[in-house]
């Protein structure tokens, strides 16, 4: 084959890439007519597809993967059509994964990954009964398949099945001791239970077998955090965003630490971070308008404030701080306003009750006050 042909090829995909990300079904459509045109063996576009996964270009991988699956017979057509639901999994094209999990289903209806794969598509997209199915037919071809226990132990947690995913998670761990995932997950379970000192250990088993675990070392923080050994959280938080420095939630959840800890500029700077992440989250925003309503930057918080509730307008928590700022600042027929919406979209929000409560007794509104508490006390 002549390189100027595979060049073309290759060239006209990362094009593709470029200007429509996330149409991979056109991209694949451009690859498949090419190969088909110009010659070009499954073999040569299986080795364009590794040699993107080499320099990290998983949507160009993808599409050659998957040309390559569909110009492919065999085991090599059945395992390119399985690494392609990965890659769209990955991507985020989870209609996409599910298909290519339906095909290699369909050309190998004992193929247990692919039916524990799909089963995880499933249970991402609120399909329950279906992930059940595959998880059921996985094990039934594979009793001990680590991986599908594994999933019917996270399937169960989701659904607070919390002795069912209890006796997976064993299972697994029983099966492969090095389940890091497994251990990540189980202490999760664990602390859910009030099982901490359990959950620690399985959360130190992770990264004694992987160090660099992402999840384990995310988790492990929360654990310490809410155990009040902070230099312990901070250091798992710096670990995180050393390896994955794009991990909004544990930007949110350092800065919450931070802010906490009454440390304003390096609260403050993981915040604007993670904004830069999820410029979008209100919770982010009214976590960020709060720290700055603390130390003293009304105007900067009500800025904060009024974009939380631009981007979800009955977020109560914010109407909640809202209403507190005005309060702080004198205006408190606009405070009462907030207090009141908070209460009428989360009627049971003892932190709602309470805002309004204080604001009624500063207001000398005494009864108007106590039947706010006796509300709050009847929940």
């Amino acid at each position: 084959m002549k390189l100027n042909i595979i060049d073309k090829l290759v060239f006209n995909v990362m094009e593709h890439v470029r200007t429509a990300e996330n149409d991979l079904s056109s991209g694949v459509d451009f690859a498949l007519g090419f190969s088909k045109k110009n010659k070009i063996s499954p073999a040569s576009l299986l080795k364009l597809a590794k040699l993107c996964d080499s320099k990290q270009m998983f949507r160009e991988e993808y599409i050659f993967m998957k040309a390559c699956a569909l110009l492919e017979q065999g085991k090599t057509q059945i395992e390119a059509f399985f690494l392609s639901g990965v890659l769209a999994y990955f991507l985020g094209q989870k209609s996409q994964a599910l298909a290519d999990f339906e095909e290699v289903v369909r050309l190998d209806p004992k193929h247990v990954n692919a039916l524990c794969n799909q089963g995880i598509v499933y249970m991402e997209l609120g399909q329950v009964a279906a992930a059940k199915k595959n998880y059921v037919q996985a094990l039934a071809l594979e009793p001990e398949h680590v991986n599908t226990h594994c999933n019917c132990a996270n399937l169960a947690y989701k659904l607070g099945k919390t002795q069912t995913a209890e006796k997976e998670f064993k299972k697994v761990l029983e099966l492969d001791p090095t389940h890091t995932n497994a251990h990540c997950n189980y202490a999760n379970l664990l602390l859910e239970l009030g099982r901490e000192e359990e959950a620690e250990k399985h959360f130190k088993k992770g990264l004694e077998l992987e160090p660099k675990h992402v999840a384990v070392h995310y988790n492990y923080a929360g654990l310490l955090k809410d155990r009040g050994r902070i230099e312990e959280a901070e250091e798992h938080y710096i670990k995180v965003l050393k390896i994955s420095p794009g991990h909004t939630k544990a930007h949110c959840n350092y800065a919450n630490l931070l802010a906490e800890a009454g440390r304003f500029k390096e609260a403050s700077k993981h915040y604007r971070l993670a904004l830069l992440l999820e410029p979008e989250d209100a919770d982010i925003h009214c976590n960020y308008g709060q720290l700055l309503f603390n130390f003293g930057h009304y105007k900067e918080a009500e800025t904060y404030f009024k974009k939380a509730l631009g981007f979800e307008p009955g977020h109560v928590q914010t109407l909640c701080n809202y209403g507190n700022l005005l309060k702080q600042m004198g205006l408190f027929s606009k405070a009462e306003a907030k207090y009141k919406k908070a209460l009428a979209l989360d009627p049971k929000n003892t932190y709602a009750f309470y805002s309004y409560s204080m604001l009624l007794f500063k207001l000398k509104r005494i009864e108007a006050a106590r039947n706010i508490a006796s509300a709050s006390a009847r929940q």
